[in-house]
């Protein structure tokens, strides 16, 4: 039986770590570890009360909890956690979740059971049950054509079957022990809103793909205002109305830095697909209603930021 260690990180959210905590214990296949990454949360007693739970709950040994000494962001975070479950516990297979990311009682089982080999990365179906179980956000699946991806918004447009080629997967995703020792670890420096598409994107680099197993459900909120789409063939631009400035200053900055990754001496492709970025940014603030000097500012700073590797914060 595999050696499987959960994680997420914490922070100043006490009823959703603990009923994040009380949906691991409802597992028909329990992980043999949890790990709660506190990011210098305040203090609060939430991880006496999760101490408390896991003591009366689990078997003994079965909760760990990090003590960050500042906020890193649930990138910095969980490469703390991941580094911890492969290094320190010699877990083969780490199981990515957040505070607010409650499994169903079969998710864990359901995932494991799909079939894998040792180069393919098993993700959940993340879901939004207040929205009838739809798709909490975007799923990047393989197109028709070889080497082509497509952004799947509705369960209505999945294709058939169970377990779905898919492009990554981050939240949800059960990281084998071989791709850490292959990809290392997330960047801490994106803080957030870039490690679901970095670290896939490492992992992929190392030789491994991705399969979404659609009965293995991670339930998680999805943005309370409709995303804004925009499709050129086979390429997407999506815009996140309502998201606070400093969200939208990483979530920019990490996908710029990110082109630098998978383009480091293209400049000319980096400098058109930004500028590309801004126009539809712009017209998609237009749009919302949404624009302002502060977003336009943002939006610039974090760009220029990325694209010269310079993983400031905001």
């Amino acid at each position: 039986m595999p050696f499987i260690c959960a994680i997420f990180t914490h922070f100043n959210s006490k009823e959703r770590t603990l009923t994040c905590l009380s949906r691991l214990a409802q597992q028909t296949r329990r992980p043999e570890r949890i790990v709660i990454i506190n990011n210098g949360s305040a203090s609060d007693d939430t991880l006496p009360a999760a101490r408390k739970y896991a003591e009366e709950t689990f078997a003994a040994d079965t909760l760990h909890i990090l003590q960050m000494e500042t906020n890193l962001g649930n990138a910095g975070g969980c490469a703390r956690g991941l580094e911890y479950a492969f290094e320190t516990l010699k877990a083969d297979f780490t199981w990515v979740l957040d505070d607010d990311s409650w499994p169903r009682p079969h998710t864990l089982e359901r995932l494991i059971a799909a079939p894998a080999d040792e180069t393919t990365v098993r993700v959940c179906a993340v879901v939004d049950p207040s929205k009838g179980d739809e798709l909490s956000w975007p799923l990047t699946i393989a197109d028709t054509r070889p080497g082509t991806w497509k952004n799947i918004i509705s369960r209505q447009e999945l294709p058939e079957g169970n377990h779905i080629p898919s492009r990554g997967g981050w939240l949800g995703a059960l990281y084998p022990r071989s791709s850490w020792q292959k990809a290392g670890l997330p960047t801490e420096n994106l803080f957030i809103r870039g490690e679901d598409e970095e670290y896939p994107w490492k992992i992929r680099q190392a030789g491994y793909e991705f399969i979404t197993v659609l009965d293995s459900e991670l339930e998680h909120p999805s943005s309370p205002h409709p995303l804004i789409h925009y499709r050129f063939a086979s390429r997407s631009f999506f815009y996140e109305p309502g998201l606070a400035e400093s969200r939208q200053y990483y979530k920019s900055r990490n996908w710029a830095w990110l082109q630098r990754l998978r383009f480091p001496r293209n400049y000319p492709k980096r400098l058109l697909a930004c500028g590309f970025y801004i126009i539809l940014s712009i017209n998609a603030m237009l749009s919302c209603n949404e624009l302002s000097i502060k977003r336009i500012y943002t939006l610039f700073r974090a760009l220029h930021n990325g694209f010269y590797g310079k993983l400031r914060p905001y």
